[in-house]
């Protein structure tokens, strides 16, 4: 791991367990909270803390993540934006550990979520062959997500400026009180004039009618990392949904779907192909030719004896990884011919002879039957 892992942002080993990596999260949260740390870049580490704990605190975005490596999974994850709309996506963060670390701060007793809303996830599953797996690729796909309305900037107003809502002061939320036999009790709900911003447009835009949002189609490059197998998520931060004004993007998530290889099998970092014998080559050992899964010719010695299946390594020709690669295994087929030449016939006869056994009588000709006649001439022969 370089010096920007995340496992050095918590600073724990790469061999932690959860209780250590949890513990760790925990403690770094707390130390630069924004609403406790006032250094210069606390903000800017809390988010980096929160990132590495998001991926390391999952057993399957950590098991990738180890497998692909800091920078290959950190490329992956934020991938490359064209389009209009004045869009860029921005940092993302999982923050579904939050609630320990305000039970923490105040106590436990839970926390109205306020400010403007971030964006919703997508997701978007993917095809690729095996070849764009095994070396990586780049793929421009269309993307019908929720965006900023161009003529407000997101803002929802025409002249970008917003009044206190009056039906919530303010808050975004409404009170509503209820009698029951137990006793009074209030409900908070998102106030419907607002939609829980606390505030509405000064002049509503007349594009998106004050939503500050529109439904669009961009195109989004996605760079596949190469390694990547099926079932395996790539995040694009920042490429899902808008969020409300002032809130950061969703994540689009590409989910990898590896198609079947007509010559390969993939068994995890390695490949698995066949190569067809003949019986003298198996008997004797040869050499063969083998394409790799980039096209090239290696020459593979075939061992004098070998037996049907039997699998022959060809080190370093299987997925690429950053570090080391995986295998080419070659099963061997062995391959007997259906149809013979006469010279080809008498040599078989001649050699199912000298180990004493006889030919099969099915499907003989009238009389003495075929293989007898060739046993006959070749007697004549050696005579």
């Amino acid at each position: 791991m370089g010096p920007d892992s995340y496992y050095d942002t918590l600073g724990v080993s790469r061999d932690a367990d959860d209780k250590e990596i949890r513990k760790a999260y925990r403690d770094l949260a707390r130390k630069y909270h924004p609403d406790i740390c006032k250094e210069p870049g606390a903000e800017e580490r809390f988010k980096s803390i929160n990132e590495a704990y998001s991926v390391l605190s999952d057993s399957e975005k950590r098991a990738q993540y180890d497998r692909m490596g800091h920078d290959a999974y950190s490329n992956a994850s934020r991938g490359s934006y064209s389009g209009g709309g004045g869009y860029s996506g921005g940092f993302s963060a999982d923050f579904s550990g939050f609630g320990d670390i305000f039970d923490t701060f105040f106590g436990g007793g839970g926390r109205q979520s306020s400010g403007p809303r971030p964006g919703a996830d997508l997701l978007m599953k993917m095809r690729v062959t095996l070849e764009e797996a095994a070396f990586g690729t780049e793929k421009e796909v269309g993307l019908d997500h929720i965006e900023p309305c161009p003529a407000c900037d997101g803002s929802g107003s025409e002249t970008k400026k917003f009044t206190t809502c009056t039906t919530c002061g303010g808050s975004g939320q409404m009170r509503q009180m209820s009698q029951s036999i137990f006793g009074s009790f209030v409900r908070m709900s998102t106030c419907t004039a607002c939609g829980g911003r606390g505030k509405i447009p000064e002049s509503r835009c007349k594009a998106c009618g004050g939503s500050g949002h529109r439904r669009g189609r961009e195109t989004v490059k996605v760079r596949i990392p190469p390694g990547v197998d099926t079932g395996m998520r790539l995040r694009m931060e920042g490429y899902g949904d808008a969020g409300e004004y002032g809130a950061p993007g969703g994540d689009l998530y590409i989910e990898i779907t590896v198609t079947p290889h007509r010559t390969f099998t993939r068994r995890g970092d390695d490949l698995e192909t066949t190569v067809d014998i003949t019986p003298a080559q198996a008997t004797l050992g040869s050499e063969v030719e083998v394409k790799t899964i980039d096209g090239r010719t290696v020459i593979l010695d075939i061992p004098a004896g070998v037996q049907y299946n039997t699998g022959l390594k060809i080190p370093g020709e299987g997925v690429r990884w950053q570090t080391k690669p995986g295998d080419m295994l070659v099963r061997v087929r062995i391959v007997v011919p259906k149809h013979l030449k006469e010279e080809e016939r008498e040599l078989y006869m001649r050699l199912l002879e000298m180990e004493g056994k006889k030919p099969s009588s099915k499907g003989s000709k009238k009389g003495k039957g075929f293989f007898q006649d060739v046993v006959d001439k070749v007697k004549e022969t050696v005579k």
